[in-house]
């Protein structure tokens, strides 16, 4: 089930991303590196306030959180346009894997941003084939790297200039 996140899904949202940068670290990539040093707490916290925050629960157990946030410094670097929703921090509990926990959490923030008429962004490193993959597999379209980042934005989802009232 995926709902909103609360206050109450803080701490354990900020642990499941230190586990998986610790898990990616030890397979060797740098990906989510600085989240080691972070403070997840006060990181997760910003973002449920900023915008929104879901999880993914089964039997009263987090298994992955997403965040759909307006654009923040981050994503001013990386895009000319600041314009949309962005999803950060996708991240699905180790022993969920392969149960499209992922896929899950992913249509619903496309559900969401489909329903406001925003644009929906994304970017992951430009050496990760497999998260560059997975993503174009959804409908998001490259759209250049920059600083070592993909970026992508969904095809359907890409609001133009010139809508039909």
């Amino acid at each position: 089930m995926i709902r909103q996140a609360t206050v109450e899904d803080v701490q354990q949202i900020a642990t499941l991303l230190k586990e998986k940068a610790e898990l990616l670290k030890e397979r060797g990539s740098r990906q989510w590196s600085a989240y080691l040093e972070a403070d997840l707490s006060a990181l997760v916290q910003r973002d449920l306030a900023a915008g929104r925050l879901f999880v993914f629960e089964q039997n009263t157990e987090l298994m992955g959180s997403v965040a759909l946030l307006p654009s923040h410094e981050w994503d001013q670097r990386l895009w000319d346009d600041p314009e949309g929703l962005y999803i950060h921090r996708l991240v699905v509990r180790d022993a969920a894997k392969g149960r499209g926990v992922g896929k899950q959490l992913l249509r619903h923030v496309l559900a969401v941003a489909t329903a406001e008429e925003e644009r929906l962004r994304l970017d992951c490193l430009a050496s990760n084939e497999f998260l560059n993959a997975y993503y174009a597999s959804f409908g998001f379209t490259a759209k250049g790297i920059r600083d070592g980042f993909s970026t992508y934005e969904h095809e359907q989802l890409a609001v133009s200039d010139e809508r039909v009232i």
